[in-house]
């Protein structure tokens, strides 16, 4: 039911619910191992371990295709629901890491295919003009609980402490099982396909692939979305911390403040993302990396030759501007692939696109932490490096796109 304000309105107002629910626990659960172990490197492991599950993406993307989307949606509530109930009790009782860390696996699992399932049901809700305008609010309000749970998870968990943090979740999923349970997704059923579950599966994970690999534009969009990953979005990860703390050696709160103004950016950049891409045409669409890179070089410039003060404010600046880009840049992508994707397709593909960009995060972290290894006064050639790789994928970019036709974004395959 396209156009249905109600649903979208169940619909996010569900995954805000969900996604804060599982913010906080996830919050709760790393403090709770750091206190228990006193070790880095074991609540390091812990966290590595949720990343993991990301590479499930595509087969959630390919049960999205073939079950009820809503039904899904509620089931996987449900069962975060039960996983944070033995969770509780895992805290409450034996402490045991090990079952934390086999739990939060699983956990990680469960939401690896709520993302594709949600951005496979966005289309069938609203008109196609508008799907910019409803990713964009969708990704701001999940960033924005995202950014809220650490907050309100470490005022409460001095004062509640981890179990309850943990019983809180429970709530927060069951209330937003409660909530998806009144969406209305259209669904057909599609024909009984003969076969056992992997086999039936295995098929549908090759149509996907399939469907991005003949799909020049779904293709090169993921190659643009894992290059943003793989760059910019590692180097505010590991290279931002480094400049504000090493370089610039600012205070605690200068630091909260420098790093939170990416994030807050990057969520007002999402839900402006409407008009902010509504001139943006593949002939253009290079400009938003060059723009990056200019500002990337002239931030290096002013880091080497002011002060620490001005070097603050210039970073600053070049967050709000890159932040607001790259995240509706990010919700230009995604439409566009919604957009040309046929609707039996939809959950593949968009599993696809989510794990081959997350999967590009801790390949940059890991380049990142080579450019930076050595930094302790000067960031000048790092960040050299790094401006001069965004404006090449400028260039690849230019290169992709200036044969793709406006005509060739503008029609869904049914």
């Amino acid at each position: 039911m396209k156009g249905n304000r109600k649903n979208i309105i169940y619909l996010m107002l569900g995954q805000f619910i969900s996604v804060f629910g599982g913010a906080i626990l996830r919050f709760a659960l790393s403090l709770f191992v750091l206190d228990v172990t006193g070790r880095a490197d074991i609540f390091a492991t812990v966290l590595a371990i949720s990343s993991i599950p990301v590479l499930f993406a595509p087969i959630g993307g390919a049960i999205a295709d073939r079950f009820d989307r809503k039904i899904l949606m509620v089931l996987m509530d449900v069962a975060n629901a039960i996983i944070a109930v033995l969770l509780f009790l895992v805290v409450g009782t034996s402490e045991s890491v090990l079952g934390i860390g086999i739990l939060i696996f699983v956990l990680a699992i469960v939401g690896s295919f709520d993302t594709p399932v949600v951005g496979a049901s966005i289309p069938l809700l609203v008109e196609e003009d508008q799907l910019e305008k409803i990713n964009g609010i969708s990704n701001g309000i999940l960033q924005l609980s995202n950014v809220v749970a650490p907050i309100i998870g470490g005022i409460f968990y001095g004062l509640m402490g981890a179990k309850m943090l943990v019983a809180s979740s429970i709530v927060f999923f069951v209330v937003a099982a409660i909530i998806e349970s009144f969406l209305k997704i259209p669904f057909v059923k599609r024909e009984k396909t003969p076969g056992t579950v992997m086999q039936i599966l295995t098929a549908d994970l090759k149509d996907g692939f399939k469907e991005v690999k003949n799909n020049q534009v779904i293709f090169k969009s993921i190659v643009i979305a894992a290059a943003i990953n793989f760059v910019m979005t590692s180097f505010f990860i590991v290279g931002l911390p480094v400049i504000l703390r090493m370089i610039l050696q600012v205070n605690d709160t200068m630091y909260g403040i420098g790093m939170g103004v990416f994030s807050l950016s990057s969520i007002v950049g999402a839900v402006l993302a409407g008009p902010l891409t509504k001139n943006l045409k593949f002939s253009n669409f290079y400009r938003v990396f060059t723009y990056s890179g200019i500002l990337l070089l002239i931030m290096n410039i002013l880091l080497s030759t002011t002060s620490a003060g001005v070097g603050f404010m210039v970073i600053i600046v070049m967050e709000i501007i890159i932040g607001m880009m790259l995240s509706a840049i990010s919700i230009y992508l995604i439409s566009l692939v919604q957009r040309i994707t046929p609707k039996e397709n939809l959950g593949k593909v968009m599993a696809t696109i989510i794990a081959v960009a997350q999967c590009a995060v801790p390949l940059g972290q890991l380049l990142m932490g080579l450019l930076f290894r050595n930094t302790t006064t000067t960031v000048f050639m790092p960040l050299l490096f790094i401006s001069l790789l965004v404006l090449i994928i400028s260039g690849v970019c230019f290169m992709m796109f200036k044969e793709t036709k406006e005509s060739d974004v503008h029609t869904v395959k049914d």
